[in-house]
């Protein structure tokens, strides 16, 4: 028996579940909550998919249920429009929350949370599978080791301020950045920009492998597939015209991507990045993907 998937988008109205129950490719809309605030960031278990985790209004918001109902755990910092919600890849529990100078870290799926205290705002981030963290303050990417008690630089300063940073599934220590439209990889803890894109980027991501692939999706649209030593020439068309602003791997298939973007348009690609299928338009714009299987 098929295994249902399930699509949680964070959009400018509310956050909307879609669901495919037998893995056909006909995504149903099962629900939409929080209709008429924005949904800045959504975070699934991918252990169990009932709990799910967005930032809306300000706020954290829990659910157990699958989002019949919602509780706001006890963080009472108000948060900026830029706080994003985090996972990391090989522990399914832990969940960060990036709120500027600050950090808010759970170890039980978001149930309880410490706060820690940021050397400064950081406006990128990412959890590498070893469990580190990475923050990027100005040009300067930051390691810390220890769970945020500590931090050092890693590396010398980008020639731009980094927008995203991702970690290379199944790879410590290789964290890729895009700056200014391009993207850069990092290893052993030396910087380089990885040449022949064609065009600049909005956003990237990494998708598990040996080597990992790379995507990036171009601000004249399409996606483009790389390695950490280039990109491959052919761009892969989007179902629709315009640049993807979001691109989530899907968390519970490695060969699965989906791409999103500020028209309120989602697409689905199974095979890494070559090809895209439409599975919404129509919505509001999309600023967060979460996806996972029912089990």
């Amino acid at each position: 028996m098929a295994k249902a998937t399930l699509l949680f988008l964070a959009t400018d109205d509310g956050l909307t579940l879609l669901s495919d129950p037998a893995n056909q490719g006909r995504w149903l809309r099962s629900a939409h909550h929080f209709q008429g605030s924005a949904v800045q960031s959504v975070w699934v278990d991918h252990s169990n998919p009932l709990i799910t985790l967005i930032i809306a209004a300000g706020r954290i918001h829990r659910s157990t249920d699958g989002g019949q109902t919602w509780m706001a755990p006890a963080i009472n910092d108000p948060l900026a429009p830029s706080s994003v919600l985090y996972g990391a890849p090989r522990q399914p529990l832990f969940v960060g929350l990036l709120a500027g100078d600050t950090l808010f870290a759970s170890d039980d799926a978001g149930a309880h949370w410490r706060r820690i205290a940021l050397p400064g705002a950081y406006g990128a981030f990412a959890i590498d599978d070893a469990g580190r963290f990475y923050g990027a303050r100005d040009r300067q990417v930051m390691v810390s080791d220890d769970r945020g008690a500590t931090w050092k630089p890693y590396g010398a300063p980008l020639p731009n301020v980094p927008r995203v940073l991702r970690a290379a599934p199944g790879m410590a220590n290789v964290i890729c950045a895009l700056a200014d439209g391009r993207v850069y990889a990092i290893e052993r803890e030396n910087w380089r920009c990885i040449d022949g894109i064609p065009g600049k980027a909005t956003t990237c991501t990494a998708l598990a492998g040996a080597p990992p692939t790379l995507l990036a999706a171009l601000t004249d649209g399409g996606v483009v597939r790389g390695s950490l030593d280039g990109w491959e020439p052919p761009i892969a068309a989007l179902p629709w015209k315009g640049a993807a602003t979001i691109l989530k791997p899907a968390g519970y298939h490695m060969d699965t991507a989906f791409a999103a973007s500020a028209m309120g348009e989602v697409a689905i690609s199974t095979d890494r990045g070559r090809s895209w299928n439409l599975v919404r338009r129509g919505l509001a714009a999309v600023r967060d993907i979460a996806a996972a299987r029912l089990a």
